[in-house]
């Protein structure tokens, strides 16, 4: 029994073809995969049967049980979860480093299991990384090592704050060929602590300090952005002709104030706070409950306000002034806020003013808010948020989001590529 060739390290984005050769025909074999993140243990398991050449491929078949069902090569990576101190005494000997997983095979004749390592980056050995602090800027720049100038994407993470989802994006777009700055905008040393009255401005000098660098096509600059850093990509392409594309996940079209909630906006212009919508207090949200004008469980506490159509017109970002195209990435059963819904709100507002570049928004079944990198962990759906400390609830199923997660981000890719020119 052997593994076909696997690599040792790899991006963390790309799909690996697990494959194991030398059982017999029909034979039970239980595949594992191990990682660890802080300081927990995480494990998914499959058992297939061997096809009649002896060989289970997972490219081609799928588990008769385990943690994933269906035909899925990169099952086992999504599907990992934290696991007992009991059954993480399974783990022993194996490597600490979160960005290692490895991969045991196991055959019930009781023969030795064999095992293979992998090491899964987000950068790869041609791109370089700096720390930015300059003009009051706080980011991370990731740059191809080899001469320009580069296309260049602006990577905004949402109100987690800091540079934790920003850098894993740059650094992997970095690694297609592109320069690509992580920038915090608040929850870092010399910044704001949470997302409240952040200027707009600080965003313009990190574009003008771009577009300084000498590797760096000042003309073919993008925007990418998540959650509340989705919104924050849409209402930076509205604001800044430099951007070129802009690329939100579960965005919204709409502006929403500062979180967590101080009774001031999250955006400002000039010195002036952008006029944003505000969602049902817990009286008007019990009233509209008891009256029947709002549906339990739902988010008509978010959109019931929308319904005012000069409302929404007010507090919508002027997506109309966007100098380039633009793709919106969606989960229809997030949780944390209803992205589709308030996707849809940009959407409109690009038909209904005729605008000039091409749109899309890839909305996804099942799928929750935690869209991005494929073959992470989805199994977490609920989660307390490193900033307020609430609660928080992703939606959709793991599956739904992994598939979302796999199908999105290629397309994505290939966005910027047709916005840009290949990294």
């Amino acid at each position: 029994m052997k593994f076909d060739t696997l690599p040792h390290q790899c991006l963390v984005d790309e799909m690996l073809q697990i494959r194991v050769q030398g059982l017999r025909a029909g034979e039970r074999l239980n595949l594992k995969l191990w990682s660890c993140f802080n300081d927990a243990v995480w494990r998914s398991e499959a058992v297939f049967l061997a096809d009649s050449r002896g060989v289970v491929d997972l490219s081609t078949q799928a588990p008769v049980s385990g943690s994933y069902t269906g035909v899925d090569s990169m099952g086992l990576f999504w599907s990992r979860a934290p696991v007992s101190s009991e059954i993480a005494k399974g783990y022993d000997g194996k490597s600490t480093d979160p960005l290692t997983a490895t991969l045991t095979a196991e055959r019930d004749d009781g023969a030795p299991p064999i095992s293979h390592a992998v090491r899964r980056v987000y950068m790869n050995e041609g791109v370089v990384s700096r720390k930015v602090r300059e003009r009051g800027l706080v980011g991370k720049m990731f740059e191809p090592n080899r001469p320009g100038p580069h296309s260049t994407v602006l990577v905004v993470g949402g109100s987690s704050g800091g540079l934790a989802w920003s850098q894993e994006v740059a650094a992997l777009l970095a690694s297609r060929g592109y320069a690509a700055l992580a920038l915090a905008y608040f929850g870092a040393e010399g910044l704001p602590p949470t997302l409240d009255r952040i200027p707009l401005e600080y965003f313009g000098t990190a574009l003008e300090w771009l577009g300084a660098q000498p590797n760096i096509a000042a003309d073919q600059v993008a925007v990418v952005g998540a959650s509340r850093g989705g919104e924050l990509a849409l209402l930076l392409g509205a604001t800044f002709s430099e951007i070129r594309a802009v690329v939100a996940y579960v965005p919204s079209g709409i502006l929403w104030p500062a979180y967590p909630a101080s009774g001031n906006g999250a955006w400002t212009s000039g010195g002036k706070e952008l006029p944003y919508a505000k969602t049902l207090t817990y009286e008007q949200w019990d009233e509209a409950l008891a009256t029947g004008n709002a549906r339990e469980g739902s988010f008509d506490w978010y959109l019931i306000p929308l319904k005012d159509a000069a409302y929404a017109n007010k507090t919508s970002i002027r997506v109309e002034n966007i100098n380039g195209p633009v793709l919106m990435i969606s989960g229809i059963e997030d949780r944390v806020w209803p992205s589709t819904g308030l996707t849809e709100f940009a959407v409109e507002r690009f038909k209904r003013l005729g605008f000039r570049h091409p749109v899309k928004h890839l909305a996804y079944a099942d799928a929750g808010h935690s869209i991005a990198w494929p073959n992470a962990p989805t199994t977490m759906l609920k989660s307390k948020h490193p900033v307020s400390g609430e609660e928080m609830d992703m939606g959709g199923t793991p599956e739904g989001t992994a598939r979302a997660r796999q199908e999105s981000w290629p397309r994505m890719l290939e966005f910027l590529s047709g916005a840009l020119g290949s990294g």
